[in-house]
């Protein structure tokens, strides 16, 4: 994405945050398409310009946003206006500071010509005091370093004092665009960037969740700066009148077109073809060459069914396309679908990063579940376990406070899955069905729906990546239980990281029983993965 494309980006969600992925690239083709070609051009858009799927209200405030932009902020009071609160525009802590980070209020006659600031711009306009920093942030603005957690925090402090001298509450989106300014100037020390290069959604999440929660935290049981919001009666329009189609959350071949050398007549004889194998020599068939060609040739057949609505039940998926079940063809289809050979990216990124994971939760980190963690690291020490991946994953989820049977199950070393079905209590949503102690199996299953879809195989690896593989190959939202776990993999293993939305389910607004929903779209990553991210990094920047 260039910098101008960025930059409108960013002019949208300042004025509308929540705003679905569909509907903001829809919004910014059609800026393109009549012309925009700087931020400036904004100010020019007409509400006939503008999609017929945002909503009036969502037209006319981004308009009166972008119009208010390029207007003189200071503007003498109206005659007309009965209140008796103006800005005192004058300098606060130093000649430098600008207008936006030394309004404050006072009182005057209605009769008094002094200026007002438009508060709905300041953010824009906002500068950071680096001058009042410390020297550890200076030093590593200076030297292109990432700052100590303390120094960082002392940051937070200062620029926040610094906003509340022109907004007392500072909103969300206000602060989105001060943390934005922030790691664009310096990204070397803020931007939210693995030491592989990944960025993690939009890149300045972490430090924008720290200055909202210092906001928050100077703000609480201050009525006068409290925000409130009005209670929507029963035909009030929601801002946003339809969530994204967060299905498609990461995905690059989401529903493909026919392809030209096929007929859809064709390429249902190739899929009756792989049944009538799978009927003769079951999951075994996957082996045969020729199998993968027949699967990458009616990928788009896979699509349409998988996305076919009322969606299909995963019972149905199976008699449809048996060896869509199998790891090889869940990783095939996975790469397919998002451009991402998920068992060799798991490998690596697990190799690289789960090790610096393990030293970090090692460490014993403020904030952390020390005693449970430092007994998951303990038992993995004795165990005497070839693989630490299992460790991470257990490590992880007690972090987040999310039980281990919400993402893995437990069952003997000798269980079929036709024992498992009936031994255990099968949830809807994907579980890793692991045979012997978590620490050391060597053999897993894959359930969904209350039934094993897959197995048993062997590398617990393996089967982490056909279990990840699912969610995205079947359009399946993260468990609630396992959400943190789920989208830290998705980030930080994985590499999907979209700037806005989550797989995580919220509201379901259909009836799927394997829990396939559409759910509203955050604009920044999951709060507590953000920060666990955030203090890895820095602790892979100290420890380097």
């Amino acid at each position: 994405m260039s910098t101008l494309d960025e930059d409108v980006r960013d002019a949208v969600l300042a004025v509308l945050p929540g705003l679905s992925e569909e509907k903001l690239v829809s919004l910014l083709n059609k800026l393109a398409s009549i012309g925009v070609e700087s931020k400036s051009d904004l100010q020019f858009v007409k509400e006939d310009d503008l999609p017929d799927h945002i909503t009036p209200i969502q037209c006319r405030r981004l308009l009166n946003a972008w119009n208010i932009e390029d207007k003189t902020v200071c503007a003498k009071v109206s005659p007309l206006e009965s209140t008796n609160i103006v800005f005192d525009v004058s300098p606060v802590n130093s000649p430098s500071s600008n207008f936006s980070s030394s309004c404050t209020p006072s009182v005057s006659s209605t009769n008094s010509s002094s200026s007002t600031v438009d508060l709905t711009v300041w953010p824009e306009n906002f500068e950071v005091p680096w001058n009042r920093m410390s020297s550890g942030i200076k030093t590593a603005t200076a030297l292109g370093r990432r700052p100590t957690a303390k120094e960082r925090r002392e940051m937070v402090r200062i620029i926040v004092d610094e906003m509340r001298q022109t907004e007392l509450n500072p909103s969300k989106s206000q602060c989105l665009i001060v943390a934005k300014k922030i790691v664009k100037q310096y990204p070397q020390s803020f931007a939210d960037v693995l030491k592989d290069g990944t960025r993690i959604g939009t890149g300045y999440g972490s430090l924008l969740i720290q200055l909202k929660t210092r906001v928050e935290h100077v703000n609480r049981g201050c009525s006068f700066s409290r925000r409130r919001k009005q209670k929507k009666t029963s035909n009030s329009p929601p801002e946003d009148t339809g969530p994204g189609p967060t299905d498609q959350y990461g995905c690059v071949r989401w529903q493909p077109e026919c392809p030209v050398d096929d007929t859809e007549e064709s390429l249902q004889e190739k899929q009756e073809e792989m049944k009538d194998l799978y009927s003769c020599e079951g999951p075994a068939g996957a082996q045969k060459g020729h199998l993968s060609q027949l699967m990458k040739a009616t990928y788009y057949l896979q699509r349409k069914s998988i996305n076919a609505c009322p969606p299909p039940s995963i019972a149905e998926l199976k008699n449809e396309w048996p060896y869509l079940f199998t790891p090889k063809e869940l990783y095939s289809h996975f790469k397919s679908l998002t451009n991402i050979s998920i068992l060799e990216r798991l490998e690596k990124s697990m190799e690289e990063k789960g090790k610096m994971i393990l030293q970090f939760f090692r460490q014993k980190p403020a904030g952390t579940k020390t005693d449970e963690i430092q007994r998951i690291l303990l038992k993995f020490d004795d165990s005497g376990a070839s693989s630490f991946i299992p460790c991470v994953v257990l490590v992880l989820l007690s972090h987040f406070k999310e039980k281990n049977d919400a993402l893995i199950l437990q069952t003997d070393v000798s269980a079929t899955a036709g024992d498992v079905e009936k031994s255990l209590v099968l949830p809807d949503s994907p579980r890793l069905i692991v045979l012997g102690d978590i620490l050391t199996a060597t053999q897993w299953m894959l359930s969904i729906e209350g039934q094993v879809v897959v197995g048993p195989h062997p590398n617990f690896i393996a089967g982490f990546a056909a279990l990840f593989s699912s969610y995205y190959n079947f359009n399946l939202v993260y468990q609630e239980q396992a959400s943190c776990t789920l989208e830290f993999v998705q980030r930080c293993f994985v590499g999907i990281n979209p700037p806005t939305g989550t797989k995580a389910a919220t509201a379901k607004i259909g009836g799927k029983k394997g829990g396939k929903v559409s759910e509203k779209r955050n604009h920044t990553v999951n709060p507590h993965v953000c920060t666990l991210l955030r203090k890895l990094m820095d602790f892979e920047w100290l420890s380097m």
